[in-house]
């Protein structure tokens, strides 16, 4: 299952960087001023900042909650193994 978000989680980020390149290439080819074209740039430059902080944020508090389950399950292990009696087969 962690295969699969992890896939989706790429194809998410390669949709929002081709978009933004495209919408950068749209933009540098458009017929608009100079001062409209830089306008454009700066505010398009804005929401990919915006939405990749957001992202960025997401993933953090993700591995974040993954570590703690894998320090809690290592910890459930642990008590586990020291609570079984330990078997002494003869050698």
């Amino acid at each position: 299952m962690s295969d699969n978000r992890d896939g989706s989680s790429a194809l998410i980020v390669g949709f929002v960087v081709g978009a933004a390149l495209g919408a950068g290439i749209a933009l540098l080819m458009a017929p608009d001023s100079g001062e409209e074209t830089r306008r454009r740039i700066g505010e398009t430059a804005k929401r990919i900042k915006h939405t990749a902080r957001h992202r960025f944020e997401d993933l953090k508090d993700t591995l974040v909650d993954r570590g703690k389950e894998a320090v809690s399950a290592g910890r459930d292990t642990y008590d586990r193994e020291m609570q079984t009696p330990i078997s002494r087969e003869p050698a």
